[in-house]
């Protein structure tokens, strides 16, 4: 996959994040907030014809890195979403990560996990659009849809690499169709 080393937007997105970036933003709610503001100006100011866009469109990747810092460890990943495309509701552990749609529609739930019945509810469902980002907290429980028959150009960046990370992933069977009584937000 072509590396964006030529896309003038990316090259900025990044020299900002490394700019804010400290010791411990890696698991800093300011930071990862920062980040999706970051991404959402980068993903608006991103046009159809940029390379890392046409290549996911036409390998149509379940996701690879568009770029790994070499010594602060995060990892911004790209991936193709197809229509109707679900995952587990999971979290990332003690490390944040955020979520942007380049294009098409995704949906996040967010959950609130109950220990005494081990299930999950809805909390919220957060919809993201093009140029939409948001951060997820760490321990925050989600999952991603896509509600449409259209794929979606999903980003994700990671505040480290999570293969290295114990995480919790939950059992679908474990959601509890007793949502909580609050607002989706946008």
């Amino acid at each position: 996959m072509n590396k964006p080393a030529n896309d003038i937007a990316f090259r900025q997105y990044i020299s900002a994040i490394n700019d804010l970036w400290q010791s411990q933003s890696a698991k800093d709610t300011d930071t990862a907030h920062r980040v999706s503001e970051l991404m959402s100006e980068w993903l608006r100011s991103t046009t159809p014809d940029t390379a890392w866009v046409r290549n996911l469109k036409a390998e149509k990747s379940s996701g690879f890195p568009l770029y790994t810092h070499p010594d602060h460890g995060f990892i911004q990943m790209n991936h193709y979403h197809a229509g109707y495309r679900t995952n587990t509701p999971h979290d990332h552990g003690p490390y944040w990560v955020v979520y942007g749609v380049y294009e098409g529609e995704v949906e996040i739930p967010v959950y609130a996990y109950d220990a005494t019945s081990n299930t999950l509810r809805v909390d919220r469902i957060d919809r993201l659009k093009g140029g939409d980002a948001v951060a997820y907290l760490p321990g925050d429980i989600h999952s991603t849809r896509v509600p449409t028959p259209e794929p979606a150009l999903v980003l994700r960046f990671l505040s480290t690499d999570l293969s290295q990370v114990p995480r919790r992933r939950f059992k679908p069977e474990q959601i509890s169709e007793d949502p909580v009584s609050s607002p989706e937000r946008t």
